[in-house]
């Protein structure tokens, strides 16, 4: 038992290394790499509306999704008295770090689910921010470092409660599952498998170096369209050993 919890304990430090790899890039920079990887990417498995965000100069989030539904106006569907609490435990389990995603049922949000407490909250259980198509408030008093990609701001709680959680909710265009894997920052969300982590290193690197090839011929002082040729050609007959 022991052994099998070292074992489980490593590769955990593992993935959380590869996990913090990821971090070191910004999401359109995901993007490519996935795309490389795979033509789905290029029109599946991101946020196709703008967020507002909090903090755009932080590092980018990447955790797994503690989904739940919300509404901000009142509904007809019962729930549990004790269904916040058991939300709150929800998000307490699983792999860290984690990303609250909380879908709101209304078209256009009336109230915040999300302020001072509830980002607290999420905070000590191990959620890095928040992606939600509702509303946010109490921007002066968040905790550092977490993150709100929203909607839409709201001063009121309105009439918001839970409706269920550890289900599959529609994000600004972005299907997300119970514990899918997502990157996020000030541009937008992506959500991909872990198993194609090392691929997509790979993949980012060689877009990263595609990509220098071009920027170096660009911020020299000495540029001219002929050496910028030169290096937008080179950099096109680069192929990804996929392609």
């Amino acid at each position: 038992h022991i052994n099998q919890t070292k074992r489980e304990g490593k590769l955990n430090s593992m993935q959380n290394n590869k996990l913090s790899k990821l971090r070191k890039f910004d999401t359109p920079t995901i993007c490519n790499g996935l795309e490389l990887l795979d033509n789905k990417f290029k029109l599946n498995g991101y946020s196709k509306e703008k967020f507002f965000c909090l903090n755009p100069k932080i590092k980018p989030m990447i955790g797994y999704a503690k989904t739940a539904k919300i509404s901000s106006l009142k509904h007809n569907i019962k729930t549990k008295s004790s269904i916040r609490i058991d939300y709150y435990e929800y998000v307490n389990k699983g792999n860290f770090p984690k990303i609250s995603v909380i879908h709101d049922q209304q078209k256009n949000p009336v109230g915040s689910f999300w302020g001072e407490v509830n980002a607290n909250i999420h905070n000590k259980l191990g959620c890095l921010g928040v992606i939600t198509n509702g509303s946010v408030r109490d921007l002066d008093v968040i905790p550092k470092n977490f993150q709100f990609l929203s909607k839409t701001l709201s001063p009121s709680h309105a009439e918001v409660s839970l409706m269920e959680y550890g289900t599959q909710v529609n994000i600004m265009g972005m299907e997300i599952k119970d514990n899918d894997l997502i990157h996020a920052d000030v541009h937008g969300a992506v959500t991909f498998k872990e198993a194609i982590i090392d691929d997509l290193l790979e993949a980012i690197k060689f877009v990263e170096k595609k990509e220098k090839i071009i920027l170096d011929s660009c911020k020299t002082k000495k540029f001219t369209f002929a050496k910028f040729k030169k290096a937008f050609l080179k950099s096109q007959n680069l192929k990804y050993k996929n392609n």
